[in-house]
């Protein structure tokens, strides 16, 4: 007796030899195996789930004994009343959180809301316009920073002035601009 194949997928065994492996392999069944064993890794569409099984009348075997031995391979719908309510308070549920998204995203803004967005950006326009930036809350994103002389350049008398490090408030009343 020569050496056997064994596919996981179908539960089956046959002579290990080229053309059997690969006409197994393109075979319908294991083809059909293959791809339910990797769908019962991924969360289906309850929508999808539940336009399949309206289809279909329920499965006599799973109806009377609670299983069915095609499992996935089943003609019939396996899916209960309890679980066609479930999928239906799924859908029902994302339904309504995605109307609830779109509305926070499409909301007007308050008169209130929009004065006060408003007066920050004339303000803002007006400090840019006058070159004097007034300390404010944008003030802060726009932080300078501080500059030293690295120690190996400490120790040379009269450098130029290239390789001095700005003082501090060189460039603090330059006005700010919009680049690209």
């Amino acid at each position: 007796m020569g050496k056997r194949y064994y596919c996981d997928y179908c539960d089956k065994s046959f002579a290990d030899n080229a053309t059997n492996r690969k006409n197994h392999l393109m075979g319908v069944y294991h083809q059909k195996q293959k791809k339910a064993h990797y769908d019962s890794f991924v969360k289906r569409d309850p929508a999808k789930i539940l336009a399949e099984s309206s289809k279909l009348p329920l499965c006599h075997n799973f109806r009377t004994t609670g299983e069915c031995h095609f499992g996935v391979n089943c003609r019939w719908s396996h899916v209960t009343d309890q679980v066609r309510e479930e999928l239906e308070n799924e859908i029902r549920n994302k339904r309504e959180a995605s109307i609830k998204q779109r509305q926070e995203e499409e909301k007007v803004p308050t008169l209130e809301e929009w004065l006060d967005k408003r007066a920050k950006r004339l303000k803002t326009e007006d400090d840019v316009k006058s070159g004097i930036p007034e300390p404010s809350d944008e003030a802060a994103v726009y932080q300078l920073p501080v500059y030293s002389l690295p120690p190996s350049l400490a120790n040379i008398p009269n450098l130029p002035p290239s390789l001095l490090p700005p003082l501090p408030d060189a460039y603090k009343y330059l006005p700010l601009e919009e680049w690209g």
